[in-house]
């Protein structure tokens, strides 16, 4: 993941521009994981799938965290 700026120190554009670039991360995420998982006829072991799975979560919280961050910051900066 991209290195974590300070999002109150961001202006609003740069805020939507991260939170763009957030989304695409988790779309890219999500299409990666279902590439593997349904689309390709590689054999992945138990423990390998379980590691993919759970580094797949991990990653998916914390796109959706900054997310949500972000549309905290963007919802402050208004006021």
């Amino acid at each position: 993941m991209k290195k974590q700026d300070s999002l109150e120190d961001m202006t609003v554009e740069e805020l939507r521009r991260e939170m763009e670039f957030m989304k695409e991360c988790l779309r890219d995420e999500e299409e990666l994981y279902d590439f593997t998982f349904n689309k390709s006829s590689v054999h992945i072991g138990g423990t390998r799938s379980r590691s993919i799975q759970e580094r797949h979560e991990e990653r998916c919280r914390e796109y959706n965290e900054r997310i949500r961050k972000i549309e905290e910051m963007l919802e402050r900066k208004k006021e």
